[in-house]
């Protein structure tokens, strides 16, 4: 099923327009920055890599570098920063099972 966003600022690596509008409001967006982070994770399409989309973001609204501004939306703008850091394929390192230590034996009760 497919959603329609009539949002202003609506695309597909911004659904609904969440990220651009929280810039748009800079000091005035009151947060939390966690929550919009969250909804907009979870309305990309499927098979969209994060990170790649973010860096996009970032790129496109001219918030990829510079001090962040104060408050939520600066909270928010440095959450997409470290999204940005973590693709599929660091993503899927960093999640691999860990294999315990070597030539530990395990007790029996």
């Amino acid at each position: 099923m497919a959603v329609r966003y009539v949002a202003r600022y609506h695309s597909d690596d911004d659904p609904g327009g969440l990220i651009r509008e929280v810039v748009e409001l800079g000091d005035g967006f009151p947060g939390p920055a966690g929550d919009v982070l969250l909804s907009w994770l979870l309305r990309l399409e499927a098979g969209k890599d994060p990170a790649e989309v973010a860096s996009r973001l970032l790129r496109d609204y001219d918030i990829a570098e510079g001090p962040l501004p104060e408050g939520a939306c600066g909270e928010l703008i440095g959450l997409l920063r470290e999204v940005s850091e973590y693709g599929a394929e660091r993503l899927e390192r960093t999640m691999r099972p860990s294999r315990g230590r070597r030539g530990r034996s395990r007790r029996k009760r």
